[in-house]
């Protein structure tokens, strides 16, 4: 079945890139902020460390992963688990704080990584609400926002989860907020049409989503929605983003893409 798909997206590929021009302007999105040199991991993603070196590189934006602390705070990474026993949503912030990384460094707050992060107010930030049970992820949407707005960040923003109820309860809270909508699934994702009527910014697919729709791209251009494509880590995946005319490419290896 894989093969099947694969040989079907290679074929839509293929007819969509002949008929549509080149957007040489593409803009690079670091995920997790830039942990990697060359085609190795360098430090600590998601870290503050990770921020700077992006923020040295002049990304167009940078992707982090917000979690809620059982004692309500906010910290960045991507997985909840840290090590056996310790996780980002089961332990307190200071049992948190007290782990280091692989490369030495401390799983930052939203507050530490934002300070730093309007430095540079032309590197948007690219804020991911990850999975909570209940009404956590409302009470994180609720503390992510307040820090945004005292540090006057609202137009820096964007706010993104894989969950349109998650989408839907930030444009509830902060109308003016710039959301996306994430996609890994080829029969769950919503249409161009679909995308429009909620109002959302952005939608962002995984690269083996999106190569079954290409013909939804152009949609997306005509009604103002900007499209980021993942993972691109190579020349040719960076040409895919290219060719069908995305907005964004997520990249973990910005060394690879440079020309």
């Amino acid at each position: 079945m894989k093969k099947i798909i694969t040989l079907l997206s290679v074929a839509a590929l293929a007819l969509t890139s002949c008929c549509k021009q080149t957007n040489a302007d593409v803009k690079i999105l670091a995920h997790r902020g830039n942990a990697s040199t060359g085609t190795e991991f360098t430090t600590d993603e998601n870290t503050i460390d990770a921020l700077h070196r992006a923020q040295a590189e002049n990304f167009a934006g940078i992707e982090f992963d917000v979690h809620l602390t059982a004692d309500g705070e906010l910290v960045i990474r991507h997985d909840n688990k840290i090590v056996d026993g310790l996780s980002c949503q089961g332990s307190t912030f200071e049992e948190i704080r007290a782990h280091r990384l692989p490369f030495g460094h401390q799983i930052p707050t939203l507050r530490e990584w934002l300070v730093e992060a309007k430095k540079t107010p032309h590197i948007v930030q690219m804020l991911e609400i990850k999975s909570h049970k209940g009404d956590r992820e409302k009470e994180l949407i609720a503390k992510s926002l307040e820090i945004i707005r005292e540090l006057d960040m609202v137009d820096q923003m964007y706010m993104l989860s894989f969950k349109t109820e998650t989408v839907d309860e930030v444009l509830r809270q902060e109308p003016k907020m710039k959301v996306i909508l994430n996609s890994s699934s080829l029969h769950h994702s919503l249409t161009p049409e679909e995308v429009k009527e909620r109002g959302y910014t952005a939608v962002s697919y995984n690269i083996n989503v999106i190569l079954n729709h290409t013909d939804w791209i152009e949609k997306f251009q005509q009604y103002g929605i900007e499209t980021f494509l993942w993972m691109v880590n190579t020349p040719y995946t960076l040409n895919i983003a290219k060719d069908l005319g995305f907005t964004w490419a997520t990249t973990d290896f910005i060394d690879n893409l440079k020309e």
